[in-house]
């Protein structure tokens, strides 16, 4: 935070003359400082603008270019040479000098007192670090509402927005946890290493020729969560620093939440995944809730189902895959399955997701994820990644089905097909619904799972973990209850697209 030379030198009540350095005008000055001392350099810690009158100071080259050289070497901002009194003008070698070394010099005409530039400077900067506090007052609040609504990943973000850096939240295994913008690398360990240990280490600033990095640490009492890394190409303010104090506050509190206060958020995401996902939640309202919770939704969504596994369990363990990936979770279980919402770009994490899930629970688990959507689109993307998870419980396969790799996909992607697919469904396969719900029967599933085996007993069986007996002892009983004759191929075909189109009353698919 400083002074710009160029506002300085605009300002008509001064009356300063740029005499060299023009190109220099663009740095601040963080002080304005009145020093007549030949060396003035030991009192320096750069960035100041020195008044002299030249009072020690001769106008040869030589004291010139001494004089010169070691208020450069000093890193001083800026000389104001006021004239009139030691010198009747500021001496040619001086503006030599200093045009040579890129140093402004401005002229400072004798009816201008020190003082009224040092009082100019000086409200300037108080002026400046009230504005810095009036930013930080605007800024903190929009933090604490980001870290309510979307955990550290939310926070990072906005401290990133805010303070236009990159920041990274590292575990205390330096294992990156969130950052943004999205995608941006962790420093080197050669750079963490020499801001200290995260366990000992409070806060920590190192500069290099690449930009600074700041580092806080982020824990509560004797407990150390991690550490916020701040990264940016210009020298980080006050303001940066204490927002930077305000995230790590945040990120601590939110590691520290109580488990039933997290699964109460996660509660209201599974809530706000439901609305969203049965199309009854406006695009612009999802859109500004899930930027705020820190889940990118530039590119659209898509939707994961997953089956095989009951939901909570499997709601847990990809809540922490997602934590792995800084994603918050919005899923839900669905038709006795699980749906997560995931951000288009996001298509490779849904295999990882499932995986980590999958290696947690011990259990097969089966997987479908939906083309990429407009948050308007809710309802069609979870139809076809449950149709998707259903595809891939029946082949048995361990990889994440995508909706585009299925054949006939069209048939369910346009708004007049799936219409008239719907009316299909509910035609044909009600009875089986009302059987299912009335006896507890898996006559839809079992129906589903047939005709996508072309009617092979034995492979239908295996996919479903019957013994194929029992598969035919309910295909009878569909035959029975449909009147359908299921050796014809076009009956076959005519209930494998009613199948795929089926949707309980509350939106759940249970073939899906």
């Amino acid at each position: 935070m400083g002074v710009p030379l160029m506002w300085l030198t605009r300002r008509q009540d001064l009356r300063l003359r740029v005499l060299a350095g023009r190109g220099g005008l663009g740095r601040d000055v963080v002080w304005a400082h009145s020093i007549e001392l030949a060396d003035p350099a030991p009192w320096l810690t750069g960035g100041e603008l020195v008044l002299t009158t030249g009072l020690r100071l001769t106008s040869d080259a030589a004291a010139c270019e001494d004089y010169v050289g070691r208020l450069v070497k000093a890193g001083v901002g800026a000389v104001g040479f006021g004239v009139g009194l030691s010198h009747e003008q500021v001496p040619q070698a001086l503006i030599d000098r200093a045009e040579e070394a890129g140093l402004p010099l401005l002229e400072v005409p004798l009816p201008t007192p020190f003082v009224a530039v040092t009082k100019v400077v000086m409200e300037r900067l108080a002026q400046q670090q009230y504005e810095g506090v009036v930013q930080a007052s605007r800024i903190q609040p929009r933090m604490t509402r980001a870290a309510l609504r979307g955990g550290a990943q939310a926070v990072v973000r906005e401290l990133a927005v805010s303070t236009r850096t990159s920041v990274v939240f590292l575990d205390h295994e330096s294992k990156v946890r969130a950052a943004h913008p999205p995608g941006v690398a962790a420093p080197g360990a050669a750079v963490l290493a020499g801001l200290g240990i995260a366990e000992q280490t409070t806060a920590a600033v190192s500069s290099s020729q690449d930009g600074v990095t700041a580092v806080q640490q982020v824990r509560v009492g004797p407990r150390v969560h991690g550490r916020l890394v701040v990264v940016a190409e210009r020298a980080l303010t006050p303001v940066d620093h204490l927002l930077l104090g305000h995230a790590a506050s945040l990120v601590a509190l939110e590691a520290e939440k109580p488990l039933s206060l997290r699964d109460e958020q996660n509660r209201v995401n599974a809530l706000f995944l439901r609305l969203l996902l049965e199309g009854t939640l406006a695009a612009p309202l999802a859109r500004d809730h899930l930027t705020e919770a820190g889940f990118p939704v530039r590119d659209g969504i898509r939707v994961l189902a997953l089956r095989g596994s009951g939901p909570r369990q499997s709601l847990q363990l990809v809540g922490e895959e997602m934590a792995e990936r800084g994603l918050p979770l919005f899923g839900r279980g669905h038709g006795g399955g699980t749906a997560v919402l995931l951000p288009a770009g996001h298509a490779t994490t849904a295999q990882t997701v499932t995986d980590g899930a999958r290696a947690g629970l011990r259990s097969p688990l089966w997987a479908g994820l939906s083309a990429v959507h407009d948050l308007s689109d809710g309802p069609v993307a979870l139809a076809e990644a449950l149709n998707a998870a259903s595809v891939a419980q029946a082949r048995g396969s361990l990889a994440v089905v995508p909706f585009e790799s299925l054949a006939g996909r069209m048939l369910t992607a346009t708004p007049e097909t799936r219409k008239i697919l719907a009316t299909l469904a509910e035609t044909l396969l009600a009875p089986l619904a009302a059987h299912d719900t009335a006896h507890g029967t898996d006559l839809l599933h079992s129906l589903r799972a047939f005709l996508e085996h072309n009617g092979q007993w034995e492979a239908a069986s295996v996919a479903l973990g019957v013994h194929r007996h029992t598969l035919r002892s309910r295909i009878e009983r569909v035959r029975s209850l449909l009147g359908a004759d299921l050796d014809s191929a076009h009956v076959r075909a005519e209930l494998l697209l009613a199948s795929s189109a089926w949707q309980e009353p509350g939106g759940s698919n249970p073939t899906g």
